[in-house]
């Protein structure tokens, strides 16, 4: 039994679609918490009611801007190597089992990560949510399709 198979070019282009609507998704809210100041205060607040803000060498600025983009960052990653990866595999070779499990577990762990922040205020949480969710189905559906060209 051969279970490796051609990347199909419908589920190729709802993986591409998926991930582009994620990584666009975070890509506008890091650039609303990133140049909102009411944000910024907010979080200066949180942080003056944990730390004594007396050392003069931080730049708390800076320190947002670069917790928010490493943020960001790791959200991003999984999506964007997916559809990277999930392009050339439809180009050049065939998917496997192993391509579907991995990249279920990797896109679990990122929808973890982001149900983990509780950010119930945002319709960003809750479109990403949804997209990983159809994004997990769309893969674990190739298992079976995989399954079914094994049986034939």
């Amino acid at each position: 039994m051969n279970f490796n198979i051609k990347l199909p070019q419908k589920q190729l282009y709802m993986i591409l679609i998926l991930c582009s609507i994620i990584i666009f998704l975070n890509c506008i809210e890091v650039m609303i918490k990133v140049k909102d100041i009411g944000l910024y205060e907010e979080w200066m607040d949180r942080i003056q009611k944990t730390e004594d803000l007396n050392a003069e060498d931080i730049d708390y600025a800076q320190l947002y801007l670069t917790t928010n983009l490493s943020h960001f960052f790791i959200k991003i990653i999984a999506p964007m190597v997916l559809g990277i990866y999930s392009y050339f595999a439809f180009k050049r070779t065939r998917i496997n089992k192993i391509y579907v499990y991995i990249w279920t577990i990797l896109l679990l762990g990122n929808l973890v990560f982001i149900l983990v922040e509780q950010n119930f205020g945002s319709i960003f949480f809750y479109i990403n949510t949804a997209c990983y969710i159809i994004l997990m189905i769309t893969l674990l559906s190739l298992n079976r399709l995989m399954e079914n060209r094994g049986n034939s």
